[in-house]
């Protein structure tokens, strides 16, 4: 019976190493503009607004203002949220990299957004890198 638990024990650490190592090169890895747009509309459509949030550029926004802006993230944030539920809900998100300019610190991302009820909304973003991750650009 011992041998069953160091077997199974065994198997179980390189199942959970294997995981931890996997999970490190993904939090390692640079995302791309298109995976950050895709991110942020997932996290808007499950309704996490402050995951949302933090896909924005917000570095150049003085300290005065921050709460403001906050504050009208998490209502367009809502706004999106209220129109995925009113179609339904999310069936998948689609993104394309429309261009990137020559230094690669900006690119558009032509989003689309297919609902559950068949319709389907289509967006362009602009991301910028923001200390050397992309985050979506305030208009």
């Amino acid at each position: 019976m011992s041998e069953f638990f160091s077997t199974a024990g065994r198997k179980l650490t390189t199942l959970l190493g294997t995981f931890f190592v996997f999970a490190l090169l993904a939090a390692c890895s640079s995302q791309s503009p298109e995976s950050v747009a895709g991110d942020y509309m997932k996290a808007a459509a499950n309704n996490r607004v402050e995951e949302a949030i933090g896909y924005f550029a917000l570095g150049d926004i003085k300290e005065n203002d921050l709460t403001a802006v906050k504050g009208k993230l998490q209502m367009i944030v809502g706004q999106q949220y209220s129109v995925i539920q009113d179609n339904g809900g999310l069936d998948s998100v689609s993104t394309n990299l429309v261009e990137k300019n020559e230094d690669g610190t900006s690119a558009t991302v032509m989003v689309e957004t297919k609902f559950k009820n068949g319709q389907s909304k289509k967006d362009r973003m602009t991301l910028i890198q923001e200390s050397g991750k992309w985050k979506i650009r305030l208009k």
